[in-house]
């Protein structure tokens, strides 16, 4: 450091290592700064030195003290530069240091100022003048030293009160400062920049000044500071427009072999002149044009005297070249060992040696070629051997101890999961010869050899390992492949020592042994062996040391073919019906009344009528087609061709994607005019409807209520009972596809509510039969009660009338005016009596408020009633008020009606909105403790749905579909239908009469064989063995014998259940000579033939003891739809005999749990509640279904009729579908003497009259008196009374269809109290004919004494029927009303 001995200094803030490093850079460079070689150190808090080698370049640089250093992308930074380290203490001199006293007055301030701003100052008066007057002002003069770089300030004598010396010293600063801000000054260093400089110099001005220092290229401009950054700007622009750049095509490898010949060049001949490797394979030239020009000429001179050869490689081997660094160990050696540097680089497939020198450049190649190497060794099929992994090891070893200092060998596997694998080697070439080696020497040594040993048997192949076990060879690398085809044979794989030894050892082994086959014989003997025998063959294996194989001969011996399908059974005429019973299918029949048109279904087919094959001959036509499109048309004329269609055919269409069907059926209906016919027509066109469903294994079909349209005009009535009536004759035989029946009704028909009640009324009566079966499973509809739970009560909506609700509070709708027009009020008030109508009359109610009366003859606790007064307003005020009333009430119940949605003239979804959102408002508001049940009744469908659509609005996710929905069956019984695991057996089979020949023949050959292949060390042993096995299966089997009476007791369920265990177990069954039946086989299922016909045996015993009681006794359920059903006959024969404890399953499958003591059933799953009840049957008469039990002692009962109940309620409704007077009670008679001569009768018609009429029995009307009624009740109706009402039709005893026409005064005679009757009676119309007014006994039907059964008013339409035979009518219930 001593050499550095010449130094200055300067001040400046902390400065970085980067900022340091561009000033000591500055001062080296003799052009820009006049310095040269120096070091830079930092001396002090802000002092910094620069020591120089040379004494002149300390002179240089002080010769100029203020430098600025420029970097790119960086603030300029100034340097101020001082011979010696004296601290300035702040930026102005202390007035010891610079201030002098000329005089005891004067004071001078000595400024230390640039030298060229100095200058400047002396040069342009205009400037000096400036300086001149801002120091008058302060009274100061001033004095330029330019040699010392010093402008002294000197204060006027006289001015020292105006400025003493602080004020004074502050006031020349202030002027300094302000020429600081506005005089700059800028020295250039770059030489192109000077020579611009000096070109120009002609800019000069007063404001602005040039001056040149020729020995260090120094150019200094000073002046205003607009004016030099003015010819600064046009500097900078006047160098760009000089300088050009180009791009030189020469690549960093190229670049580094001739860049010490290259930029010496530019170094000596072209200084300005800029070289950068901006992109790959670039070189970019930038400066003035002379120079680029040159320096690119020089540049592509040198770069063409590069030699270059490309030797083709491996990408393996230039991958390993470019990751193992051996490319630069390459250059390294190359640049020690060769005359000129070679340098290496890959390009694609080659690699590629660049250098100045041939002879350096084919000496590399050489040297590459020999040093390094790619070897790719196959292994074949040696990576199976065990000592594969070996291998592995072996060459990860070498490769690791190879690879310690640097990388020189790598390997890779290739194709490992192949029959080809091979080893890669690349690297060094000494490396890659010593990992080839050990690569060889292992498949020198573990090379697989193949091997073929033939076999005497394909059994000992299937199963050689057992053999392999006996031979004790010991365990080796050896692959063992036993085949069976094309031929038996052992494949040996595996090294060639290995192979060829074990081969021998086997070949000798197999020559020694002995070997037999042995065939056990009999039923079931390979499933013994398969199962509990196959311990005996390894005991007999063990014992024995011998191997026993089973032998596979593809002989079709012990294939037995289903029995199901091969015996022939025929039972006699007698057992038909209970053959049919035991048949079970999977489907459940659910069906359901749906409120809608039938386009609007989905389903598998669709029923719509037609006259003379016109497909829109009805409305329920036209509208398919509407939704269908032509498409329909067409397909309906393909499907009917030249076809001629009689009444009752139906026509397949196929349906189009539009409706929501697969099939349309077109029934051909009679048209209007002959009743018969039409009736005829429907009911055959109906029952070949179900026929083809069934035949074409259809799931799913929906239709309407045909016939009450204007096209065939029959009653509604009627048209619904020929529909239920063909469903339940279609559904009560055997059906096993048909699973979904859809019924239909218009919502605004004129008759819907009619036709709605008929329906489910007909059709909830027939669901349980008299056996106690089911005959479908579910009846719903979209009008089945709706219950919401709200705050802990419950909403029902209820598609009825409310006079026949029993709840605690009734509300009844009325004006307080009018109480006698027909209607839901008049009812109301004529049940409750003229005391309550006589508190209404004249009552004074305000608008929103409830009159509240007692109940009189209804029967509930009070009757509030209201006035809506056509106002949803008020109706919502109501209806909330009603719940507050009924809970200070202490009321539990209460029934709404629609209020002002019938004579109110309301729109129904009004009307819902009022009252759901009133009773919400009135449950939220209140705290209810008493309420817990509000029932609104409505009693039009359309009405019904305004509230359910409504409800779903208010209330959401709270709306629960329930009453009288399917209860969750746990198995389903039906007739000809069963969808469960419980069987339709509760009646006793009739027994079955087999055809015991046809049996025995039918029987398959159930002999079979298990063969095995005995090999052993002897004969003696392999004898021993094959008899073992005899043995071990005869001792397992077992032999049975059955008399012909007990086979033939059987049913043909349990006959299938027979040959089905035959058939699954492998047993034997034949007949004997003494005509016994003989079943052989294994023990176990010889057992379950045994235990199967004992269960028999006891079922028969068992079922013959419940239907004897089922006809003493029968105990019956109320159905979901409030109609009594009798319980199966095993559940009946539970219930008599008291053994409920597990509860009990009805004919829909329901499980209950039974209360006796209440006669009560409680739903397991849904906890519903229903009763029970006994009727005790005489020996002579069953007691109907729908009877209160009775005893003999008691032939007569009148009972009267809850009217809540679902009986109550249907012979109401079908009583007020023609008349509007108030029905105030039914009784129901019951009189076991009238009965049984009814049903006698009932029977004689039925057997004599034809199929399609039968006994004709009708629901009819007959109104009576006061005096009559009783002894009709007892005596039933009297034909010798003819004549008392007239006797247009004859003699006989007159019934109406129609309750209004017996309803007038002069057949139903009031009472004092006004009142009336009417009997609801049971007649047996049969074949009828008009009457006449002589006939006193139906005419002749067919000579010679074949009468019609009743006489009519006219054949086409009867309203009328007579009958001339007392027992061929029955009092059934008895109306009064009034």
């Amino acid at each position: 450091m001593e050499s550095y001995q010449h130094d200055v200094f300067f001040e400046a803030k902390s400065l970085s290592d980067e900022e340091l490093g561009q000033i000591q850079l500055y001062f080296k460079i003799k052009r820009k700064s006049g310095g040269g070689d120096c070091e830079i150190y930092k001396v002090g808090n802000s002092t910094y030195k620069i020591s120089f080698m040379d004494k002149k370049a300390q002179e240089r640089v002080l010769e100029r003290k203020d430098h600025v250093i420029k970097a790119e992308g960086q603030e300029e930074i100034h340097v101020s530069l001082k011979r010696e380290n004296v601290a300035d203490s702040s930026k102005q001199p202390t007035a010891s240091a610079n201030q002098k006293c000329a005089s005891a007055k004067s004071v001078e301030k000595v400024l230390k100022l640039d030298h060229y701003l100095l200058r400047f100052f002396s040069e342009c008066k205009s400037q000096y003048s400036d300086l001149e007057t801002r120091l008058s002002k302060v009274s100061s003069t001033f004095e330029i030293n330019i040699d010392c770089e010093e402008l002294v300030v000197t204060r006027d004598p006289a001015a020292a009160d105006v400025f003493p010396l602080k004020k004074w010293e502050f006031a020349v600063d202030e002027v300094f400062e302000t020429l600081k801000s506005r005089y700059i000054i800028h020295f250039e260093v770059e030489r192109d920049k000077y020579a611009i400089l000096e070109e120009n110099s002609f800019l000069q001005s007063d404001k602005l000044k040039m001056y040149f220092e020729e020995l260090t290229s120094l150019a200094v401009v000073v002046g205003e500071r607009t004016e030099v950054e003015k010819i600064l700007k046009f500097l900078s622009g006047l160098q760009d427009k000089q300088q050009i750049q180009q791009q030189c095509c020469v690549s960093e490898k190229q670049y580094d072999l001739i860049k010490e010949q290259f930029e010496p060049y530019i170094k000596a001949n072209l200084p300005t002149l800029k070289i950068a490797q901006e992109r790959a394979g670039v070189v970019l030239l930038k400066g003035p044009e002379k120079e680029v020009q040159a320096g690119e000429k020089e540049l592509l001179k040198l770069a063409l005297g590069i030699k270059e050869k490309r030797i083709p490689s491996h990408r393996a081997l230039l991958t390993f070249l470019e990751s193992s660094g051996s490319v630069q160990r390459f250059q390294n050696r190359f640049q020690q060992s060769l005359r000129s540097p070679v340098l290496l680089e890959t390009s694609g497939s080659d690699l590629l040696l660049l250098s100045l020198s041939d002879g350096a450049l084919e000496e590399a190649a050489t040297a590459v070629q020999r040093d390094v190497c790619l070897e790719t060794v196959r292994l074949e099929n040696t990576q199976k051997s065990s000592a594969f992994n070996t291998l592995k090891e072996d060459l990860s070893e070498a490769v690791r101890q190879a690879n310690r200092e640097s990388v020189k060998v790598e390997l890779k596997y290739q194709d490992e999961s192949t029959t080809d694998p091979k080893v890669q080697l690349v690297g060094y070439t000494t490396e890659v010869s010593k990992l080839k080696n050990i690569v060889l020497e292992y498949k020198m040594n573990h090379q697989n050899h193949h091997a073929t040993l033939p076999l005497p048997r394909p059994e000992m192949a299937a199963h050689f390992p057992e053999i392999l076990a006996m031979t004790g060879v010991k365990k080796s690398s050896v692959e063992i492949k036993p085949m069976c085809l094309p031929s038996p044979c052992v494949h040996l794989t595996g090294p060639r020592c290995e192979v060829e030894s074990l081969k021998d050892s086997l070949d000798s082994f197999l020559q020694s042994l002995a070997t037999k086959q042995c065939d056990v014989k009999g039923p079931g003997v390979q499933q013994f062996f398969q199962g509990e025998g196959a311990r005996t063959l390894q005991l007999v294996k063990n014992s024995y040391l011998v191997a026993i194989l089973p032998i596979d001969d593809k002989r079709e011996r012990g294939k037995v073919p289903r029995y199901m399908s091969s015996i022939s059974l025929q039972p006699s005429a007698s057992a038909s019906a209970s053959s049919q019973d035991s048949l079970d299918f999977d489907k459940e029949i659910n069906i359901k009344v749906v409120v809608g048109s039938l386009e609007q279904q989905q389903a598998d087919v669709f029923i719509a009528p037609m006259i003379q094959a016109n497909m829109t001959s009805t409305l329920i036509g036209s509208s398919l087609l509407n939704k269908a499109g032509r498409q329909l048309q067409n397909n309906f004329n393909n499907a009917k061709g030249n076809q001629t269609l009689k009444p009752g055919d139906v026509l397949e269409v196929d349906a189009t994607p539009a409706l929501g069907c697969s099939k349309v059926f077109f029934m051909e209906c009679a048209p209007k005019g002959n009743k018969h016919n039409s009736e005829k027509a429907l009911r055959s066109g109906l029952g070949r409807v179900f026929e083809l469903c069934e035949q074409n294994s259809w799931g799913s079909v929906a239709l309407p209520v045909i016939g009450p349209g204007m096209v065939l005009s029959i009653p509604v009535k009627d048209a619904v009972n020929i529909l239920t009536h063909e469903i339940c004759e279609f559904l009560s035989g055997p059906t096993g596809h048909l699973h979904s029946i859809h019924i239909t009704i218009m919502p605004n028909y004129a008759h819907s509510e009619e036709m709605f009640q008929t329906i489910c009324g007909n059709l909830s009566a027939k669901m349980v039969d008299n056996a106690g079966q089911a005959l479908f499973h579910s009846l719903t509809s979209d009008l089945d009660e709706i219950i919401m739970p709200v705050h802990g009560i419950e909403l029902h909506l209820v598609f009825g009338d409310i006079t026949n609700e029993t709840t605690d509070a009734i509300v009844n709708t009325t004006d307080f005016k009018d109480f006698q027009t027909a209607g839901v009020c008049k009812d109301i008030l004529t049940k409750a009596g003229p005391q309550i109508q006589t508190q209404l009359t004249g009552a004074q109610v305000a608008s929103g408020q409830i009159f509240t009366t007692p109940p009189g003859g209804f029967p509930c606790k009070t009757i509030m009633h209201v006035c809506g007064e056509r106002n949803p307003d008020v109706i919502k005020t109501l209806a909330k008020e009603i719940v507050v009333q009924c809970e200070q009430g202490r009321y539990r119940s209460v029934a709404i009606p629609a209020i002002c949605a019938g004579q109110g003239g309301l729109a129904p979804n009004v009307v819902a909105k009022s009252i759901l959102e009133g009773v919400k408002e009135g449950i939220q508001g209140a705290n209810l403790q008493h309420l817990k049940n509000i029932r609104i009744i409505l009693l039009k469908i359309n009405v019904f749905l305004a509230f359910q659509a409504t409800a779903k609005q208010i209330f959401g996710g709270n709306i629960q579909l329930t009453a009288p929905g399917p209860l969750v069956p746990t198995s389903v019984t039906t007739r000809g239908h069963s969808g469960s695991t419980r069987s339709r057996s509760h009646s006793l089979p009739l027994p079955v009469a087999l055809d015991l020949t046809s049996l025995v023949t039918s029987l398959p050959d159930t002999e079979n064989i298990a063969a095995f292949l005995v090999i052993g060390h002897t004969n003696n042993e392999v004898s021993d063995a094959c008899r073992e096995l005899q043995r071990a299966y005869e001792d397992q089997c077992s032999t049975q014998t059955f008399s012909p009476d007990e086979i033939e007791r059987l049913t043909q369920g349990e006959m299938n259940q027979l040959l089905s265990k035959v058939d699954s177990l492998h047993l034997q069954i034949e007949q004997s000579s003494s005509d016994r039946w003989v079943v052989k086989g294994l023990k176990d299922g010889v057992n379950e033939v045994v235990r199967l016909i004992q269960d028999a045996l006891r079922r028969q015993v068992r079922e013959k003891d419940q239907i004897f009681l089922f006809s003493q006794v029968t105990w019956c359920i109320l159905g979901p739809r409030g109609n009594w059903q009798k319980v199966p006959k095993d559940m009946n024969f539970k219930l008599e005999k008291g053994d409920v404890k597990g509860g009990i399953v009805d004919a829909q499958g329901v499980k209950w749990t039974v209360d006796l003591r209440t006669m009560k059933a409680t739903a397991r799953d849904s906890r519903q509640v229903t009763a029970l009840k006994r009727l005790e049957n005489l020996s002579d008469f069953t007691l109907p279904i729908y009877w209160d039990n009775m005893s003999q002692s008691d032939p007569l009962k009148v009972i009267d009729l809850d009217q809540s109940s679902t009986e109550y309620k249907t012979v109401k409704a079908d009583f007020k579908k023609t008349v509007t007077k108030t029905v105030l009670k039914i009784q129901r008679i019951q009189n076991m003497n009238l009965r049984r001569l009814y049903e006698g009768r009932k029977i004689e018609l039925e057997n004599r009259n034809d199929p399609s009429v039968r006994a004709g029995e009708m629901i009819l009307y007959h109104g009576t008196s006061e005096a009559s009624c009783s002894l009709i009740m007892k005596s039933n109706f009297n034909r010798n009374f003819a004549g008392q009402n007239a006797t247009v039709y004859g003699h006989g005893t007159y019934f109406a269809v129609n309750a209004s026409y017996s309803a007038q005064d002069t057949y139903a005679v009031p009472a004092a109290d006004g009142t009336q009757l009417m009997f609801v009676a049971r007649v047996l119309t049969g074949n009828y004919t008009l009457g006449k007014a002589d006939m006193r006994t139906p005419p002749v039907r067919v000579a010679p004494d074949l009468c019609y059964d009743s006489v009519v008013d006219n054949v086409q339409n009867p309203t009328m029927f007579v009958v001339f035979h007392d027992c061929q009518a029955y009092p059934d219930y008895l109306i009064t009303f009034k």
